[in-house]
């Protein structure tokens, strides 16, 4: 990245608070089964937690305490299957905004910006699966880490693709493109917080893409 980060003014449309459910489980969910879903997403983040009984999220759901039991077994059985829907939209909605890059420019304000907008749209799954990501090991995590590494893999090829990365690479690469990564997701729960320091925000993401990218391709760095 060369020059000082540029910043676009915020979408007013695209940022503005909007239910946290409003595209994501894109199966063909059951009712019932998809009213649960939302369910669980919005008490763990309201709660900080997922040790809630399934009294509690089905009262949450509007349903029946028995009706439960229909779709699933406990509230651990869900969550699995929220952060699989979560990572797979994430990553579909990643690649896209690679693609969206102008000519020239470097990625971090294009991508950065779809992805505080997908977080802030869906703000409870969000800071639900950056929960799951630092708690203990759990099919959730185990699940949520395997889509984390393909969006790097994707990263690496499509970046290399565009021009924005050498087309070979040592193997450590993957490593700046996960602490991208993970900065990224930082900025993303403070942009939930407070939307209205979007401009800073989206500064301090070019600044960190092009340190942290810039870093891994110093000369001495590939070879160590």
């Amino acid at each position: 990245m060369s020059g000082s980060p540029t910043t676009r003014k915020p979408n007013s449309k695209a940022s503005a608070a909007e239910p946290a459910t409003s595209s994501l489980f894109k199966r063909e969910y059951g009712q019932g089964r998809r009213k649960l879903l939302e369910a669980v997403t919005r008490l763990a983040a309201r709660e900080g937690h997922t040790r809630f009984s399934l009294r509690e999220l089905a009262k949450e759901a509007g349903l029946g305490h028995n009706s439960l039991y229909r779709h699933f077994n406990s509230v651990d059985d869900m969550i699995p299957e929220l952060m699989e829907d979560f990572s797979q939209e994430l990553r579909e909605g990643l690649r896209q905004a690679r693609k969206a890059v102008p000519p020239g420019q470097t990625p971090a304000l294009t991508v950065v910006s779809w992805l505080l907008d997908f977080a802030l749209l869906h703000r409870d799954v969000f800071i639900l699966s950056m929960r799951q990501r630092v708690g203990p090991p759990s099919a959730a995590r185990t699940a949520l880490e395997g889509n984390l590494k393909a969006i790097r893999q994707d990263m690496l090829s499509e970046l290399g693709a565009l021009g924005h990365l050498p087309t070979k690479l040592h193997p450590r690469m993957d490593w700046a493109l996960e602490m991208v990564i993970d900065q990224s997701f930082r900025l993303c729960i403070e942009y939930i917080e407070h939307p209205d320091q979007r401009e800073d925000i989206l500064v301090r993401a070019q600044l960190s893409f092009a340190w942290v990218i810039g870093g891994a391709l110093a000369p001495g760095a590939q070879s160590r």
